[in-house]
């Protein structure tokens, strides 16, 4: 049986449905599939990285930025860059800190990705290595950072970091702390 003429009685006016009829339902299906791949893509882009739990520690000359950053879309989303907008001019680089041999060292890296839905703990050690380090000196009396990281769409991500301060003991007591010589 020829094609047309197995087909022949949908296009025919007593079917109820007209070539016109047709082509408008057509339309309508094809204009719903786009909407529909538009709104289930919507949430994909890189835009949807979130950061929490932000917080950065001083050394003598440089100090380390940690969060947790989080990919609510569907796709991998990498951070690429970092930067200090306050206070401004001090220079910022993406670092991982790795053990070797018993010893912990930094490496710049030129990316962290995000998984899709997962996030990356950017919490040095504590997390996977991940952090932004601030390679230079900041200065007295300020005590939070606002930092932006940059995704590989072009996208930003800005947010705060509060100093979190490194309890050390100052005097060199060991106050609940007593030693066993075998005496």
């Amino acid at each position: 049986m020829d094609m047309d003429k197995r087909y022949h009685h949908f296009f025919r006016r007593d079917a109820g449905l007209t070539r016109p009829m047709l082509l408008i339902l057509a339309v309508v299906a094809a204009a719903l599939v786009v909407v529909g791949v538009f709104f289930l893509f919507s949430g994909v882009t890189e835009e949807a990285v979130e950061v929490h739990g932000a917080f950065f520690r001083r050394g003598t000359m440089a100090a380390g930025v940690f969060f947790i950053a989080h990919n609510h879309g569907y796709s991998e989303s990498c951070i690429v860059a970092a930067e200090t907008l306050e206070p401004k001019g001090l220079r910022a680089e993406l670092h991982i800190t790795v053990i070797e041999g018993g010893v912990a060292t930094m490496r710049k890296v030129e990316k962290i990705c995000i998984p899709p839905r997962g996030e990356v703990r950017a919490l040095g050690l504590e997390g996977e290595g991940y952090h932004v380090m601030i390679l230079s000196k900041i200065p007295e009396g300020i005590h939070t950072l606002k930092i932006r990281l940059v995704l590989a769409s072009g996208a930003t991500v800005d947010f705060e970091a509060k100093e979190q301060l490194i309890e050390t003991p100052m005097d060199g007591s060991h106050e609940g702390h007593s030693h066993d010589h075998g005496d």
